[in-house]
């Protein structure tokens, strides 16, 4: 989500982004010290924000980063809303943005959700996730309510991510018509055999 504000000189114009981290990190160019002064970020400072997050998301925190930019008149319009050819995103909000900082927000399991998933699993339902979250904090959560064990998460179709997911089935869409899928049927699939996991 991105926001434009007018400065207090009247003149200036600035815009203030924040998203999912490892998005709105894809837009910066610099972030502020510790003492509040702009640095450009190196290859260094690129490694330790990631490790941040991915330390975060480990610890099923969902991350959430904060950047601004100062926008030149004229910038992506008269105002400020071209977006970059082919996509949904503005031009002003694309690059050149300035990481102020990284938030990590925990949602809380509800004390009943591990017995309600062991109670399910005791009677031969298999609980599935659907997340917004990306994969290690997805996880993490998994894991505290106890769908995961803490052995597993790193198998091949224990999680994955939506494209993952779409490239699994089809993209939901038959691949030579683009005509969208009506019914999905399991028989003949010798990685499948028992239906009732499903």
């Amino acid at each position: 989500m991105s926001t434009i504000i007018q400065l207090a000189d009247g003149h200036s114009k600035r815009l203030h982004v924040k998203g999912a981290s490892e998005i709105v990190l894809e837009s910066c160019t610099h972030y502020l010290d510790a003492s509040g002064a702009k640095q450009p970020i190196d290859d260094q400072m690129m490694n330790m924000i990631n490790d941040i997050i991915k330390n975060y998301a480990k610890n099923a925190l969902r991350t959430i980063a904060f950047a601004y930019k100062d926008i030149p008149e004229g910038l992506g319009g008269p105002t400020h809303e071209d977006l970059v050819p082919g996509s949904k995103i503005a031009q002003v909000e694309a690059n050149d943005n300035v990481l102020i900082g990284i938030a990590g927000i925990m949602d809380i399991i509800r004390d009943e959700v591990p017995a309600a998933v062991s109670q399910c699993n005791f009677a031969g339902v298999r609980v599935r996730m659907v997340t917004g979250d990306n994969k290690v904090t997805a996880i993490a959560i998994a894991k505290q309510c106890g769908i995961l064990a803490e052995d597993e998460g790193d198998e091949e179709c224990v999680c994955m991510e939506g494209p993952e997911f779409y490239d699994y089935v089809g993209k939901m869409i038959y691949k030579d018509t683009g005509e969208e899928v009506v019914i999905m049927g399991l028989e003949g699939r010798k990685d499948y055999e028992t239906v009732g996991d499903i």
